[in-house]
């Protein structure tokens, strides 16, 4: 029995210490989050991801659905429709747009409702 139970301590240790630790899971939406790159395609798939120059620019989402900031300083409000869909609404009109969202703990990825492909990418702040 001590022969078996050698080895098979040995074998969850090594399991143990395999997995990933870290923060790159699924994360939450809310918090502030720096505008890193920019994506707008021309129509013909040929667009890529830049990275944004400048001064830096923030979008905050409160846990209250209240949108701060200035990257989309033209809504309001936001409410989480499902795990990659968000709605945002505009401030003028209260027009409610629907974006498709993905999050992890470090990252936010944008898509507007566009005809050509287009994205905001965010890193966490």
């Amino acid at each position: 029995m001590k022969k078996l139970l050698l080895p098979l301590l040995a074998i969850l240790c090594i399991f143990y210490l395999s997995c990933k630790k870290g923060n790159d899971g699924p994360g939450e939406i809310y918090g502030k989050w720096k505008l890193t790159e920019t994506l707008m395609d021309p129509g013909d798939g040929s667009g890529k991801y830049q990275k944004v120059k400048g001064k830096d620019q923030y979008l905050i989402l409160e846990k209250s659905g209240k949108i701060e900031g200035d990257v989309l300083a033209e809504f309001s409000t936001f409410k989480i429709l499902d795990s990659v869909r968000i709605e945002i609404k505009a401030k003028s009109n209260n027009q409610a747009l629907t974006y498709y969202y993905k999050v992890s703990a470090k990252s936010l990825t944008l898509n507007p409702p566009c005809i050509e492909g287009c994205g905001l990418r965010f890193e966490r702040n």
